[in-house]
């Protein structure tokens, strides 16, 4: 069995969450295009302009063509570095993708790139070169992952929300100086499952950011792995009759309980407004009215 690398869950993240990924990264554009037309995966053309493309597991390069609202045909090229390793070149190599691209294939290219590495001062934004008053330049939006930690997170609303905090953390058990261990991230990421499954995304967009979470992150000790395989299973196999919303909220309501018995009621009413629980939902729990739940809540200015 081939192994799951990190190159083949992005490759695999970009094709099965498309739509979402362009909704995540091109706020500004993406209402250009019209998803009901499709779009095209260009693995055939981008192999014989880039062979190397399938061959790196430090690189992801996906070609994609999309159809605008208005008729015109537009390429995208994602260029991922997924093992973040310093590159002097980096930038002509990006100049010189998006150059053949175009050259061989006569279509409007645009590039975007999303570093993973933990250096924060390498950040490429652009190819220039001058020579005898000539001037080559390839400018590219960029993204940068150590710059976005989760608490800095405001589409919550797509699924790529997740799978860039789950990036963000591996990024942070690389590093040397406040280094996450294992069993921080097996506590970050079980949170994180817990929270993939309360967003209401659809089952399917769901399995498929889940199983990404499950082998991004590496654990250096299999039992951990196992503890954390474990919650995921939890949410992929819940029960038959109980939609996977439902399971969410039962888990977080005992969990919410079993804090609540240890630190009182204001610990289980703000779990719950955490956990984006109705104010309806959090007076079941308590057993208290909506008004007293109110009251509690401005007292503690929550």
């Amino acid at each position: 069995m081939k192994e799951l690398t990190k190159d083949l869950l992005w490759k695999a993240i970009v094709e099965d969450l498309f739509e979402d990924f362009m909704d995540y990264f091109f706020e500004e554009y993406v209402h250009l295009i019209d998803f009901e037309k499709g779009y095209t995966f260009l693995d055939k053309e981008l192999q014989t302009i880039l062979p190397d493309a399938d061959n790196s597991d430090r690189i992801v390069d996906k070609l994609v063509k999309v159809w605008l609202k208005n008729g015109e045909e537009k390429w995208i090229l994602i260029h991922i570095e997924v093992q973040g390793y310093w590159d002097n070149r980096f930038s002509y190599r990006t100049y010189s993708s998006h150059y053949r691209i175009r050259d061989k294939y006569d279509k409007p290219v645009g590039v975007f790139v999303i570093y993973t590495d933990k250096n924060p001062t390498f950040h490429p934004k652009e190819y220039r070169e001058e020579c005898f008053g000539t001037l080559s330049l390839l400018q590219f939006p960029t993204y940068k992952v150590l710059d976005h930690p989760p608490e800095k997170e405001t589409k919550k609303d797509n699924p790529f929300s997740i799978v860039m905090e789950v990036v963000w953390y591996e990024i942070m058990k690389q590093q040397q100086k406040n280094k996450i261990s294992d069993e921080d991230y097996l506590e970050i990421g079980t949170k994180i499952v817990w929270k993939l499954a309360r967003r209401d995304y659809g089952r399917d967009r769901i399995q498929k950011v889940l199983q990404f979470t499950k082998y991004y992150v590496p654990f250096e000790k299999p039992k951990n792995f196992v503890k954390f395989g474990e919650e995921i299973y939890i949410v992929l196999e819940n029960k038959k009759d109980m939609g996977i919303i439902e399971l969410v909220r039962n888990h977080e309501i005992e969990v919410i309980r079993e804090k609540g018995r240890e630190e009182g009621v204001e610990t289980i009413i703000k779990n719950g407004l955490d956990a984006d629980f109705s104010l309806e939902q959090i007076s079941l729990i308590t057993k208290l009215s909506i008004d007293e739940v109110k009251s509690i809540i401005k007292k503690n200015e929550w």
